[in-house]
């Protein structure tokens, strides 16, 4: 029951986002506002890790089925890829490690902190 009410809390937040980025015509796809909101959730102490840890672990374990979709997708667009082959390659390679450095130094400063609260040291 505990899973299925952190998969509702981070569906919840989703959802929120969404009519968020709706309502206010937000250039923001809804899924990226509803992360935003729960990593101030997160943040500033309104959402605990604990209520959503199972269910954001069970989605990140099956992440890859939900890129099945747009990969059955880019069969679609071979003239785009014949075409700009080369350049979307570029942007794609230049893009994905930019996130993943963000990633990396995201990771490495959560780490700090978590480290920094386990050793009771919260002056920073």
């Amino acid at each position: 029951m505990r899973l299925v009410l952190q998969i509702g809390l981070l569906a919840l937040l989703y959802l929120l986002g969404s009519a968020l980025a709706s309502y206010f015509h937000l250039p923001l796809p809804g899924s990226i506002l509803g992360m935003l909101l729960l990593f101030f959730a997160l943040l500033l102490g309104v959402c605990r890790m604990s209520w959503i840890e199972e269910g954001a672990v069970l989605h990140l374990k099956h992440i890859t089925l939900l890129f099945i979709p747009p990969i059955i997708n880019v069969v679609q667009y071979t003239g785009i890829f014949r075409k700009e082959g080369a350049k979307l390659l570029i942007v794609l390679g230049i893009s994905s490690f930019i996130v993943l450095l963000v990633t990396a130094y995201a990771a490495e400063w959560y780490e700090k902190i978590k480290r920094r609260h386990s050793n009771g040291d919260m002056d920073g």
